[in-house]
């Protein structure tokens, strides 16, 4: 077992580490340790598999891994295999899911503003701190090619479903069907924002008039300073952003 520090992340460590005769690859941490293993991995790809001790821990909400640590080894050790979807942004790649606008703004200013509260707390004090007064922005994207320009206030590409510990923005979106789920979130009043930020977090919201998904296997968003992104719950900057789809790219251990 390699420990990360702040020094070397888990991608260096992986790097420096994984062999061609590693046959898994186990991670202990949340989304951020997550993605930075995977991109570590280069063009081996072993079996993955995760005891979940971060803060949101939002990928692990799309798999059966296990209620506890004792359940969570025993799938790492005996587990059977999927294959799943990787997302590319930029040439990184993500398990979950990248956003821009509003909750990339959250990532940005979790950074910059401390608070003693932790995980989904957290994410939720700041969502509530900035949601009267967040603008939306005019985002110009592609999806398949085909071009938009929309005034929004997020847009969130999922290949999971869940955000910010345990907002279901995309609750549609499956990790092994070749297509990435949109969610765009357009201008919304002050008053229906907080009125139905509970929506969110039961996946109820797509019922809403200023909400659509729509699902694509490419994405490009053009050059704006605006906004403001996120890979994986981590801070991403600001686009331009091309995005992808690796299908079935890993191997992750579940519950059987």
């Amino acid at each position: 077992m390699v420990e990360t520090t702040l020094d070397q992340n888990a991608q260096k460590v992986t790097e420096q580490h994984l062999t061609d005769d590693h046959t898994d690859l186990l991670v202990v941490g949340g989304d951020g340790t997550v993605n930075e293993a995977v991109n570590g991995m280069g063009s081996h790809t072993p079996a993955l598999s995760i005891l979940s001790s971060g803060t949101g821990n939002d990928f692990i909400k799309n798999i059966e891994l296990g209620n506890n640590i004792d359940e969570q080894l025993d799938t790492a050790l005996n587990g059977q295999l999927i294959d799943i979807d990787l997302g590319l942004c930029n040439r990184r790649k993500f398990l979950n899911g990248v956003g821009l606008g509003f909750d990339g703004q959250i990532v940005r200013d979790m950074l910059h503003r401390k608070t003693w509260l932790t995980g989904h707390a957290a994410y939720y004090y700041h969502v509530l701190r900035i949601l009267a007064s967040y603008q939306e922005r005019t985002f110009e994207f592609s999806l398949d090619n085909n071009p938009h320009q929309k005034d929004l206030i997020l847009m969130t590409i999922g290949n999971g479903t869940t955000f910010g510990g345990g907002f279901k923005l995309t609750p549609d979106a499956k990790l092994d069907d070749g297509l990435l789920d949109v969610c765009l979130i357009g201008a919304i009043s002050a008053a229906r924002r907080f009125l139905n930020v509970p929506r969110l977090s039961n996946g109820t919201h797509l019922k809403l008039k200023e909400i659509e998904v729509i699902q694509t296997k490419t994405l490009e968003i053009k050059e704006n300073p605006l906004l403001e992104g996120h890979i994986d719950g981590e801070y991403l900057g600001k686009p331009p952003f091309s995005i992808s789809l690796l299908p079935k790219a890993l191997k992750v251990r579940v519950r059987k």
